[in-house]
């Protein structure tokens, strides 16, 4: 069976012992008026193998969602290849989803002092899978460069009906994860702080990021 979608509708292919291929619409869609998870890795979550383990084999997602993570090594050969490889753990562990170089197609384009999300193209792409996984690779002056993440997702942000955005504790384990605590001001860092100072670069993430909710990779509560 291969499964081909536009923003517009679905479209199955079921190919018969025989050899023909029959087509079945099985409906329709429209991405740009669906609710979206985004997810967001940081480098140092990039960096943790045991939280890449975890987050691949134990995190459900179960909407349809953006992953975006930060740059890695500081180098667009090296993030480019995180992408690659997290796109590829996560289809090892079944989660459909399907990973691009952001510089690859025009996923992003200015906007102001910011960029704003292709959400046409997001629509079309995420139709058939469960995840769609982006990096701060951009083309600029026709050369593919990094970017601010956090710039993209202010993009995605503005873009795309978000219903949650979420980024995770630096500690696979922290009790803080399991709360699932959202950071919306100053008041919910210093308040967390006071419990969890051992996540206080998590907590600054999460309110640069804000409003975000604190996960934990180990927990099944997306």
């Amino acid at each position: 069976m291969v499964v081909l979608s536009d923003s517009h509708m679905v479209l199955v292919r079921i190919i018969r012992g025989n050899g023909r291929i029959s087509r079945t619409f099985v409906g329709t869609e429209d991405l740009t008026k669906t609710r979206l998870i985004l997810l967001y890795l940081s480098e140092t979550h990039l960096r943790d193998r045991l939280f890449v383990k975890d987050f691949v084999h134990n995190y459900r997602i179960s909407e349809k969602a953006i992953l975006i993570h930060d740059s890695f090594h500081d180098t667009v050969s090296d993030t480019r290849f995180v992408t690659k490889r997290l796109s590829s753990l996560l289809s090892e562990a079944m989660v459909y989803n399907n990973a691009f170089s952001s510089d690859q197609r025009t996923f992003f384009y200015p906007s102001g002092k910011g960029y704003k999300l292709n959400m046409e193209l997001v629509s079309q792409l995420l139709s058939p899978i469960q995840l769609l996984i982006l990096n701060p690779v951009l083309p600029i002056k026709g050369k593919p460069q990094l970017v601010d993440s956090t710039k993209l997702i202010q993009g995605i942000k503005d873009s795309a009906d978000i219903s949650e955005l979420i980024t995770f504790t630096d500690n696979p384990l922290s009790p803080l994860g399991r709360k699932g605590e959202i950071i919306r001001d100053k008041q919910d860092v210093s308040r967390l702080l006071k419990v969890y100072e051992e996540e206080k670069a998590a907590l600054e993430l999460a309110y640069s990021l804000r409003p975000a909710r604190l996960a934990s990779p180990s927990q099944y509560d997306a």
